[in-house]
């Protein structure tokens, strides 16, 4: 059971990686297609918005429902055999459950709908009153913004689309089928970007933007007619709008054909039957010991609750994630949010492909793995005596396969945050002249701000992971509720520190604050984590946790003696090269294959870490005994 999840976990994750990273190399076909006011426009504010109605929307949703495990599993065959009719009883009261949680998913889609209004309200308030203010605008100007009005009504508008998949996402993370999601979500981002660039081509052409005019009513307040060819109008932020659009109508259709062709069909809300449940019997789970499970029949009002107390505390996590966009969306105009949106969009390239998707997973085999702690606990606490013994020890066997897997994601994900800060800090210039051409390649500012982001991926890293513990085996609203103080505690400070490092150092800046950020949301993730294992039983102090989670100190030096090499190769091997009118192919070749060897050297340390190499070893004799075992 454990080994098929975790595969199927592993098996999503790939997919995830592959899918989005083609989708990030069709994407840099658009970055030479438009400007950085616009690119900051669609990168910084009009993300902002759909992030933040999509999150609020289906977090809680997600965080709440996807622990569900099937409660149909409780006891074993013994006990149904030994009850007889208590059998049918328990499988009603199961089935009715199940579609008391798909009611409560459904609430999904009427609250994305809320959601996807109250941003739209807000976009209009916005333009508004940059309209009244700018009212002396040239031409140019109000097509500009005419020009971001439209495209914050499209991404409104993809927001309430997208979230009438969100009941069939939910379904498909119960039952861990995240390779459905992951293909899904592969496909729309590649039509996203597609259209994105499909779109920024029509934009240069005039009967394109003539049409934009003339949905948008022909003329402009001011009296410009769209005779006149819409002036020096090219509706670039639409076209991310439009794309924006197609993602989510992709990704929806995708979804519900899926579900519609796999087994069941789609699971639509449905009235339940009332039921007396008898609290008292003798499997009777805790959940169905509290009141409140029960008081209604069509809902499954602890789910709801929880789901309620999910979605607060993620409004803090929310805001500590998008802390920078909120920043810069204050403090700086379109063309610096440009400017950052394509640091960004290269240095969060190791996030969204690879520790996203890992967080995602991880999240999800966390809660599954805690789920059946948590279950075995319950069952253990209810047995005599004489089975005292046997139940600790399967409660012991489950705590370390958790705690075994805990280490080992962690490990791994450090090893790859760690390469980026060591090793691809010293290449970023080589990056952005291979994929921005050499005005951004030469850019000295644009080169130091992705080597921020390189550092702040390390930090990531961590954070993705403990944190994906933590909401996965949290279990109770005390624990939520932690949490969430404890955001909005971080929350504050990154508030008081960032603007200040913003104003002083820019881009770099705002990553160090990130960075600061980030490092003290991960100690508290593993300060939750060290508790969690020993009110357990595992008895793990905070110094021990943090000794387990570092790299051997072999490989600690192999990752400084990389990133002196890489630096010393940069600054006298390419920067000097170039400097001297050299070819910088020939330069950057050269810089390119020091750096593989210091990859290989730090990935060859990976042997050393017990972590990694036991559970590697474990796969392969395993395999190998399947193999074994078919012939």
């Amino acid at each position: 059971m454990s080994d098929t999840t975790t595969l199927t976990a592993a098996r999503g994750t790939l997919l995830s990686i592959a899918l989005r990273l083609t989708s990030f190399l069709l994407s840099q076909l658009t970055v030479r297609f438009v400007s950085a006011a616009a690119l900051g426009k669609a990168s910084i504010p009009l993300e902002l918005l759909l992030s933040t109605a999509l999150f609020v929307g289906r977090e809680g949703f997600r965080l709440a429902l996807t622990k569900e495990i099937g409660s149909g599993e409780d006891g074993d065959g013994d006990d149904r055999n030994r009850h007889g009719g208590v059998a049918d009883t328990m499988k009603k009261e199961k089935q009715q459950r199940d579609q008391q949680i798909t009611n409560v998913s459904w609430l999904s889609v009427p609250t994305g709908a809320i959601l996807a209004l109250l941003a739209l309200l807000v976009h209009l308030h916005k333009c508004n009153t940059n309209n009244n203010t700018h009212s002396d605008d040239t031409q140019d100007e109000y097509y500009a913004l005419l020009d971001y009005k439209l495209a914050g009504l499209l991404y409104c508008l993809a927001s309430f689309i997208e979230s009438l998949s969100e009941p069939l996402v939910i379904r498909c993370l119960q039952q861990m089928d995240v390779t459905t999601k992951a293909k899904a979500e592969g496909a729309a981002l590649i039509m996203k970007s597609m259209s994105c660039f499909g779109c920024l081509y029509l934009t240069r052409t005039k009967w394109f933007v003539n049409s934009i005019i003339l949905l948008m009513g022909g003329y402009s307040e001011r009296g410009t007619s769209s005779s006149s060819g819409g002036g020096g109008a090219n509706f670039a932020v639409t076209a991310f709008g439009i794309s924006q659009l197609v993602y989510a109508l992709v990704f929806t259709i995708i979804m519900y054909r899926k579900a519609r062709s796999s087994m069941g069909g789609i699971r639509w809300p449905k009235k339940v039957q009332s039921s007396m449940s008898n609290p008292y019997r003798e499997n009777a789970t805790i959940r169905e010991k509290t009141p409140t499970a029960t008081l209604t029949p069509n809902f499954d009002l602890h789910a709801i609750y929880m789901v309620f107390i999910f979605t607060l505390q993620g409004l803090f996590k929310h805001a500590l994630t998008e802390a920078d966009k909120i920043v810069l969306s204050a403090l700086a105009g379109s063309y610096d949010q440009g400017v950052y949106a394509l640091a960004a969009s290269y240095g969060g390239l190791a996030a969204r492909l690879l520790l996203q998707p890992m967080e995602e997973n991880a999240r999800l085999l966390f809660s599954r793995q805690g789920a059946l702690v948590a279950k075995c606990i319950d069952i253990a606490a209810g047995h005599d005596k004489d089975n005292e013994k046997e139940s600790k020890l399967a409660v012991f066997n489950l705590l370390k396969e958790l705690e075994d897997t805990y280490f080992f994601l962690i490990k791994v994900v450090l090893y790859i945050g760690f390469l980026f800060a060591a090793i691809a800090t010293n290449y970023t210039s080589v990056l952005l002249r291979v994929l921005a051409g050499s005005r951004w390649g030469t850019n000295s500012e644009a080169s130091a701000a992705l080597s921020a982001f390189c550092v702040y991926t390390a930090f990531l890293a961590l954070n993705g992971t403990t944190e994906a513990f933590v909401y996965g085996v949290a279990r109770s609203g005390n624990d939520v509720g932690r949490i969430g103080i404890a955001h909005a505690v971080i929350g504050g400070i990154f508030a008081l520190i960032a603007p200040g490092l913003v104003r002083e150092q820019g881009a770099v800046g705002l990553v160090a604050a990130n960075c600061i950020s980030m490092a003290m949301r991960s100690m508290y993730s593993l300060h939750y984590a060290q508790g969690y294992f020993a009110k357990a039983g595992k008895r793990n102090s905070p110094t021990g946790v943090l000794l387990r989670i570092l790299p051997h100190r072999m490989a600690v030096m192999a990752f400084i003696i990389s990133f002196a090499i890489t630096r010393t190769s940069r600054i006298y091997g390419y920067d000097a090269q170039i400097a001297a009118g050299g070819s910088w192919i020939v330069a950057g070749a050269r810089h390119i294959a020091v750096g593989v060897c210091a990859i290989v050297t730090v990935v060859t340390s990976l042997w050393l870490e017990k972590d990694i190499r036991t559970p590697i070893i474990n796969l392969i004799n395993r395999k190998a005994e399947e193999r074994l075992n078919r012939k």
